[in-house]
């Protein structure tokens, strides 16, 4: 039996400073916090505290140099937080009947490591790439192993007239087809987030959320409104493949096939607005390649990049690269800008965790 823990002062994470009124916002910059800014003793503690909120946290074993990190973003009716923590032991408030639960939804996918979750008659075991639904308001108990995870927390009113079918669905696995694809989606959001602006997140949300009750309760009406948002999503994984294999020589339309296992007539549709898949991964080659010549760093010649991404010799590789950008290799190497860093900009909705969760269900 859990016992409940006792209550400590709050941690702060720290919160970087503002940009100047003249610096230019490009993105999202996430609630973040890690346990390797409190003294060693108290680590534990502190994680327990920021998730105070959600869940009851205890440990597993000797947590006496716990180690622990979340980053959280507010995008105004949801949250998105990715978690990287050792292992540890995990109860609802409602298991623990001391204080009202979160009305939220957390939908959860581990990247790496294993959750054991057990809730009233049910007994789920969760291995990485499966996402697992859990309504807050109801009681139960678990263990994760050290590991990697995002987590999705979605409040009542956010999907109100689909609650019964969310509610169902609470303490189950998304394992099905559509499961797999709110997968991909959920995955590539972490790298998504400082890409967008304030104004971005209504429809972000929008389409969370038609993927997420498709993935649970599928039906003609839903998949129908998630079509364009599968095929984002399928995109996407496309996208990803051919960015993480731009020096791999075997890269080619079967070599994507055999990964998204699709058929060619849709992988070829999906690329269409992109001049086609095989210009799509010239294009990112030679991006690819630009930023290593543009590269202040780079000892690397110009045949050498040419070989690097692919390129069968160097007069090949000048004469795509000037058909691209209009001017030539040599060009590049000879006037390396200097590149500002990406600044990020701080959204203003919520301090901490415990603040971001209550004010979605206020």
């Amino acid at each position: 039996m859990y016992h409940a823990s006792s209550i400590r002062p709050r941690y702060q994470p720290v919160v970087p400073l503002m940009n100047s009124p003249n610096d230019e916002a490009i993105g999202l910059r996430p609630i973040d916090f890690s346990t390797s800014e409190v003294p060693v003793a108290d680590r534990f503690d502190a994680w327990r505290d920021v998730h105070s909120a959600a869940f009851d946290i205890f440990p597993s074993q000797d947590n006496r140099n716990f180690r622990a990190r979340h980053r959280t973003w507010d995008l105004g009716s949801m949250a998105f937080q990715t978690i990287e923590t050792d292992s540890l032991r995990f109860a609802s408030l409602a298991e623990q009947s001391k204080r009202d639960p979160l009305d939220h939804w957390v939908v959860s996918l581990f990247v790496t490591g294993r959750c054991t979750i057990e809730g009233s008659r049910v007994l789920l075991e969760n291995v990485s790439g499966i996402p697992q639904l859990t309504s807050l308001v109801d009681p139960f108990h678990g263990q994760v192993t050290a590991g990697k995870a995002h987590l999705l927390y979605v409040p009542r009113d956010t999907c109100r007239d689909a609650a019964h079918l969310l509610d169902a669905a609470s303490l189950t696995l998304l394992q099905d087809g559509m499961g797999g694809i709110f997968a991909d989606y959920m995955l590539s959001l972490e790298s998504r987030m400082s890409q967008l602006q304030p104004g971005d997140l209504a429809e972000l949300v929008a389409a969370t959320r038609a993927l997420l009750l498709a993935a649970i309760a599928p039906s003609p009406d839903r998949l129908e409104e998630a079509g364009a948002l599968i095929n984002h999503a399928l995109l996407e994984r496309a996208r990803q493949c051919v960015q993480d294999n731009l020096q791999n020589p075997a890269l080619d339309v079967n070599f994507i096939l055999r990964g998204l296992g699709v058929s060619r007539s849709r992988l070829y549709r999906l690329f269409e607005a992109s001049g086609g898949i095989m210009h799509y991964i010239q294009k990112r080659r030679l991006l690819a390649a630009h930023k290593v010549l543009a590269d202040p760093l780079s000892g690397r010649r110009i045949f050498e990049v040419a070989e690097d991404f692919c390129f069968n010799d160097a007069a090949e590789f000048s004469r795509a690269f000037r058909r691209e950008f209009a001017y030539s290799p040599s060009d590049v190497r000879a006037h390396r800008p200097h590149l500002a860093a990406d600044r990020v900009q701080s959204s203003p909705h919520a301090k901490d965790l415990t603040d971001l969760l209550k004010r979605m269900q206020s």
